[in-house]
């Protein structure tokens, strides 16, 4: 093979060679060809040059406030703070629109009546205390202050 068509072979490798992810035998023959060549050998060497650069560079961190805000917009708790308002929301809603159904039509719950209410009081009852259980155990939580 003459040295064009090497060195328009080896050319794209030297980023990967550079980053070491390149086998063993393609490794060895970048090596070999960056020895004879001047050009592949100066880019090589502009790679370090920008890494050096690059890992002496110090980033200003931005404002806690900034940071915090743009979370706030971006992950999960602005939808699930809102899930838990329409959660809540609907449960109040039913509770007032079962709470007037019943003050209009003053009589005795037939069974499958009782059983659907015992089911959603139940519901409601394990809902509420998971809740309360999560507001109180919040204050204490060592994890609610990592940072992603």
């Amino acid at each position: 093979m003459n040295r064009t068509g090497k060195h328009e072979e080896i050319h794209p490798m030297l980023s990967a060679y550079f980053d070491e992810e390149l086998t063993q035998a393609d490794s060895q023959r970048v090596h070999l060809h960056v020895e004879e060549c001047e050009e592949c050998r100066s880019a090589l060497r502009e790679m370090y040059e920008i890494q050096q650069l690059t890992s002496e560079m110090k980033f200003r961190q931005p404002p806690e406030a900034i940071m915090e805000a743009l979370e706030t917009r971006i992950s999960v708790q602005a939808p699930r703070k809102m899930g838990w308002t329409l959660v809540i929301a609907g449960l109040a809603g039913w509770l007032l629109y079962a709470l007037a159904y019943a003050w209009k039509h003053l009589r005795w719950p037939t069974m499958v009546e009782l059983l659907v209410e015992g089911t959603v009081a139940g519901l409601a009852l394990v809902f509420i205390s998971v809740l309360r259980q999560r507001l109180l155990e919040r204050p204490h939580d060592r994890y609610r202050k990592v940072r992603k």
